[in-house]
């Protein structure tokens, strides 16, 4: 009886097939990783850039469409491209303005209103607000509130006389003399300029400094980041154009920016109605 023992295992070329198998999967596996992470983060990239660019477009719309009619204007200075605006802080209809043939007067009688909080509005010591009555160019809201001659004063309080009826007394005590009736009677209420700024590819918000186009100097305080990776298109299309009024149609706000982030990019044309009028 012949007792043979049988060896059983791998010989060295199935060895090397098993290799070169495992080597080619393992290619493939991570070549398909590497690209499922790579389209993960374009993804993720892309989504940041849009959220990014539709969060400061959209509070830049919400906030022109709060402006004091015709304040909207394009300010570029010292390599900043930025649209600048007067926020309404509150309006009312008045029932009586000093112009002219009349006296100059530091009292206006006004039908009662609300703030942005919708509580009574205040004006007490100095709160620094100014009043605004017909302007129809830029002009007249970013001229000198220290004079006594215009469409805007500054404001030095509120008195309650009753329910129906309240007064608006100015800054100056010999009175101020307004160049022209509102054909609605409406009167603005408001205090300081915001910009929205265009500078090294970054779009910064400033706020809270002079309502006075005769020392504008810019940049005048420190600024938000809203948005990064942005630039403007051309200077034959510019980032902001606001297109004025006419007879047809009301003012509205052009707005051409590009947000780019490594080899993504995202164009916004967008235009903004401005519905307020003096």
């Amino acid at each position: 009886m012949n007792n043979s023992h049988t060896s059983h295992g791998f010989t060295l070329i199935e060895l090397i097939m098993v290799i070169v198998l495992l080597g080619v999967m393992a290619v493939g596996i991570s070549g398909f990783i590497g690209l499922s992470t790579q389209t993960y983060i374009n993804v993720s990239e892309r989504d940041e850039l849009l959220a990014s660019a539709r969060f400061a477009i959209e509070r830049l719309n919400r906030e022109i469409r709060n402006a004091v009619p015709n304040s909207v204007r394009v300010v570029n200075k010292s390599g900043f491209n930025c649209i600048e605006f007067v926020p309404i802080k509150a309006s009312t209809t008045y029932l009586d303005l000093p112009v002219a043939p009349k006296p100059p007067s530091n009292v206006i009688p006004v039908i009662p209103f609300k703030d942005q909080q919708d509580n009574d509005y205040q004006c007490t010591g100095s709160c620094n607000d100014v009043v605004i009555v017909y302007p129809l160019t830029s002009t007249d809201v970013y001229s000198n509130p220290s004079d006594n001659v215009g469409k805007m004063f500054g404001l030095k309080s509120v008195t309650k006389i009753s329910n129906s009826e309240w007064t608006l007394t100015l800054d100056h005590p010999s009175g101020d003399l307004f160049d022209a009736n509102s054909p609605t009677q409406r009167l603005y209420i408001a205090k300081s300029p915001t910009s929205y700024c265009l500078y090294n590819q970054q779009l910064y918000r400033f706020s809270n400094y002079t309502l006075d186009n005769g020392s504008y100097i810019f940049p005048p305080v420190l600024p938000v980041l809203m948005a990064e990776h942005v630039q403007g298109f051309s200077v034959s299309n510019p980032p902001f154009e606001v297109n004025v009024a006419t007879l047809q149609r009301n003012a509205s706000v052009q707005i051409s920016l590009q947000f780019h982030r490594d080899d993504e990019q995202i164009a916004f044309n967008h235009t903004i109605h401005i519905a307020n009028i003096p």
